[in-house]
């Protein structure tokens, strides 16, 4: 068959067709090619883009878990008893380090815990991964946190035995141990809340020094035969003799309705004291410091304690109280007066300390004859009353005094103290195991470094109670 040239050759595709599928063939090629341009260009930005979410991420989560962590540590460095700043540090390290949880790939920068005022102040930081390329910014997290401490004013008696047994080295070991409680007790920082300490010196009686007209009388001149309120006193002691002693700034018990209470002194007068001419038993040199927060005060005192006499333990029980009962407070300067029974957030406390059983007692200002088994008396009979105590002996005076003062509403914590050097001494462990608040607030030291022991302990327990939960 022939094939006219001038006619359509029906069997090749027309022109047209072969024009547009190449160019569909060609834009087909160069979209796959801007589509991978266009997908290079995306991924080169979302990529760092979504590091820098996830690094954000972590960083939220990582937030949440250190500022739980600080806020715990904070609050567990606030309720410690720690007083100092290096302390509070400690406990808030240890705290932290505890509870805190980290994600994969992140450390602890730094943390501080410090007491500022009442407050516990902290902060920590954490530094984490980076994910993110180092074009973004990489923080460590960083957090604070505040705990503002609660707590208690303290009035705190301590009583201190002086008598001849402690001379020496029990002496020596005394002194150290109350000038490391003085230091843990009174706060350098008196405010919101004050801390502040009194010291009873006792050993046969009590000096109250410059307090001595009010609280016993005015001695009047002159003698007075068998009967107190002269500067002096002429009586049969119990050896029968007849004995004149002069009148000192030492004070006896009170006896009458008021023997076991503490009301004021204006009230009812205390004893007065006629120490023996011959010298045994003189009026102890070291007079009460009422309630005072000046550490240089009380330092000075317990540095210039003696050692001499005999044991009249419920004497210094007794003032031990007064210092701080509100119904003495008129006797002492306004810093120094405690403050009313019941008044919210405030602890009263006396720490009772002795190195042996409580053997002396008076009569009409004179140490009595023994009144009791456990009643010793201590010193010559020629220089004892012939009359014995009318409030019992010290014993149970004692144990009237510290029955009294722990219950409500005056509500006074006993801490007792029985530095037993010489040995077990079962009178002195009943005495203390009975005036005490309960069996936790009864120490036992037998050498001078347990003596300072049990101060800590006592000084750790009054900044704990002082710190409320």
């Amino acid at each position: 068959m022939r094939i006219d040239p001038q006619q359509p050759d029906l069997t090749s595709p027309p022109r047209a067709g072969r024009t547009c599928a190449g160019f569909l063939r060609r834009f087909a090629g160069d979209r796959l090619g801007v589509s991978a341009v266009a997908f290079a260009i995306s991924f080169a930005v979302l990529a760092p883009m979504t590091l820098g979410i996830f690094d954000v991420y972590t960083a939220t989560e990582q937030r949440g878990k250190l500022q739980d962590a600080l806020d715990a540590a904070t609050l567990y460095a606030a309720r410690s008893p720690a007083m100092t700043t290096a302390d509070i540090d400690v406990a808030g390290e240890k705290a932290l380090a505890a509870n805190l949880q980290m994600i994969h790939g992140a450390s602890l920068r730094s943390s501080d815990f410090a007491l500022v005022g009442t407050k516990v102040v902290a902060s920590a930081a954490v530094d984490l991964p980076a994910f993110a390329p180092a074009e973004f910014t990489h923080r460590p997290v960083t957090v604070n946190s505040e705990v503002t401490r609660a707590g208690n004013n303290l009035e705190v008696a301590l009583v201190l035995d002086n008598t001849g047994s402690m001379m020496g080295a029990p002496m020596t070991s005394l002194q150290s141990a109350a000038n490391q409680l003085i230091d843990l007790v009174v706060s350098t920082t008196q405010a919101p809340y004050y801390s502040k300490m009194a010291i009873v010196p006792y050993s046969n009686a009590v000096n109250v020094g410059a307090y001595v007209n009010s609280v016993r009388g005015a001695a009047a001149a002159g003698t007075g035969s068998n009967v107190t309120g002269y500067s002096k006193i002429r009586f049969t002691s119990a050896s029968g003799s007849t004995n004149t002693f002069n009148v000192s700034n030492c004070v006896s018990e009170r006896t009458g309705g008021e023997a076991f209470t503490d009301a004021s002194y204006a009230v009812s007068k205390v004893g007065w004291v006629y120490p023996a001419s011959s010298g045994a038993n003189p009026c102890i040199g070291a007079a009460i410091q009422p309630l005072t927060s000046n550490k240089t005060t009380l330092h000075s005192l317990v540095g210039a304690l003696t050692a001499g006499g005999s044991t009249a333990g419920h004497i210094g029980v007794e003032w031990g109280w007064y210092m701080v009962s509100p119904n003495w407070g008129g006797l002492f300067p306004a810093s120094s007066q405690p403050a009313a029974y019941g008044t919210e957030k405030l602890l009263k406390v006396v720490i009772l300390m002795t190195d042996g059983a409580f053997n002396t007692a008076y009569c009409k200002g004179v140490i009595s004859k023994p009144s009791s088994a456990t009643d010793g008396s201590s010193g010559s009979s020629s220089d004892h009353s012939s009359c014995a105590s009318p409030n019992g002996d010290s014993f149970t005076q004692a144990q009237a005094l510290c029955t009294a003062m722990k219950a409500a509403p005056t509500n006074v914590i006993i801490y007792t103290i029985g530095f037993l050097h010489q040995g077990p001494d079962p009178q002195a462990e009943a005495i203390l195991r009975n005036c005490a608040t309960d069996a936790q607030h009864v120490y036992f030291p037998s050498t001078g470094a347990a003596l300072q022991v049990a101060f800590q302990q006592i000084g750790a327990d009054l900044n704990r109670l002082r710190i409320s939960h």
